[in-house]
């Protein structure tokens, strides 16, 4: 083992943080990377781990999106749901194409990961 145990949100807070430093400094494309992973970790700290294997990214952000209805954890704006079905795809592009991801999107998904590490803290996980 290569160090102490974190939780699902000890690790959404850290890429969290990394991702704001990033940002920070311009580089946009790793800071959405981050901001992808901490919102990962907030998904899993939320839903759990599934039944087998992995979770595939698309269906990870689905079931975040029930889980949260169902449970009625956080109020999501239509603009909210949108931005987490494509977040996937968005981290794919700053990861491996030619592109720099605009200021406006890197700002509206620091909000939303934001948002969800203020509301999520208070609640019961299944990760």
């Amino acid at each position: 083992m290569l160090g102490g145990l974190l939780s699902y949100l000890d690790k959404a807070r850290e890429h969290f943080e990394a991702a704001l430093l990033l940002y920070s400094q311009g580089f946009n494309n790793d800071a959405i990377s981050r901001l992808y992973y901490s919102f990962r970790s907030i998904a899993l700290f939320i839903v759990g781990k599934p039944e087998r294997g992995k979770w595939r990214h698309g269906a990870l952000m689905r079931k975040v999106v029930m889980e949260v209805d169902r449970r009625e954890l956080i109020p999501l704006t239509r603009e909210e749901r949108r931005l987490i079905k494509d977040f996937a795809s968005v981290r794919e592009d700053a990861d491996y194409e030619l592109v720099k991801i605009p200021d406006k999107v890197v700002d509206s998904y620091i909000k939303l990961v934001r948002k969800f590490l203020e509301e999520i803290g208070g609640v019961k996980g299944r990760g």
